[in-house]
């Protein structure tokens, strides 16, 4: 998952060489993307869903939810495809906010709960971009802005939604109340989920490390070439691999395996700034491939 205004410094050099792939998913510089004539084709690497009839019931780990999801500056919500490094876009936020995206995070159903830089929550439904106001009360126990990311519960009995901020907290999504957790060392960070595992991501080190769930703690780390200064960021997981968006005005997308320390640019230009993603747990933890 990610963050805008992610303003960290640069950390210690990383030695994970990064090849840069320029993958054909480059979007238009700003808003909402262009529509192709009748009699052309779409961009490569881009699609734009036809407007869906109303959606039916939320179905637990549809195909849909198993891939990842971003929001941009634009307040566009896109699913992003990592086999075939293609995003489609949902739609345009419609969130009653003057504030800028932030974070973002999916559940198993297909909600993805979107943060403001006002500090509100959002219900939005991955399927539509229609979005919903929470319960949720900013700045409690002083978290104003996060990163955010679902991890399965150790019980298999359902999911917590994460967040990294004053520290790492639970938040209950059914009151929107916050319980902490414990302390973070690692500076502004985003979260995402690997089934029962929840990692945290640092832009201004490059260090992803897995997180204890019950008190915060580090349990193991690894360095990825994703460092940039200033940059608004994002972090998944998907497929066994962690996706990271990174980018000061447009964001690149560089994929890290932790099973061979690889750094890799598989997109060098999204044509978009990325500051909020979520992969729910109900994606893959292996490669499909």
């Amino acid at each position: 998952v990610l963050a805008l205004g992610a303003l960290l410094a640069v950390g210690a050099a990383v030695g994970c060489a990064s090849d840069v792939v320029d993958a054909p998913a480059v979007l238009p510089d700003s808003g909402a993307p262009e529509q192709a004539p009748d009699d052309a084709s779409p961009p490569l690497g881009f699609q734009t869903d036809a407007a869906p009839a109303a959606p039916p019931p939320f179905e637990e780990c549809a195909e849909e939810v198993r891939q990842i999801y971003v929001v941009a500056t634009d307040k566009g919500l896109y699913r992003f495809n990592p086999a075939k490094l293609e995003f489609v876009r949902v739609g345009m936020l419609d969130c009653p906010s003057a504030a800028g995206t932030f974070s973002m995070a999916v559940d198993r159903r297909g909600t993805a709960y979107v943060e403001y830089t006002d500090g509100r929550i959002f219900s939005v439904d991955t399927r539509t971009a229609a979005c919903k106001p929470t319960a949720f009360q900013p700045a409690q126990y002083g978290f104003t802005t996060f990163g955010m990311g679902y991890a399965k519960n150790d019980d298999d009995a359902g999911e917590t939604l994460y967040l990294a901020g004053a520290g790492l907290a639970k938040l209950d999504t059914s009151t929107f109340a916050l319980s902490i957790v414990g302390s973070l060392a690692l500076g502004r960070t985003e979260l995402t989920g690997r089934d029962k595992e929840l990692y945290a991501f640092s832009v201004g080190s490059g260090v992803v490390a897995k997180l204890d769930k019950s008190s915060a703690a580090t349990q193991k780390s690894y360095r990825t070439s994703a460092i940039e200064e200033w940059a608004g960021f994002a972090f998944a997981h998907w497929g066994g691999d962690f996706w990271i968006f990174t980018g000061q005005t447009k964001s690149k997308v560089t994929r890290y395996s932790p099973d061979t320390d690889e750094s890799k640019v598989v997109i060098d230009n999204t044509g978009m700034l990325i500051v909020g993603a979520g992969s729910s747990t109900c994606a893959p933890t292996t490669s499909p491939r």
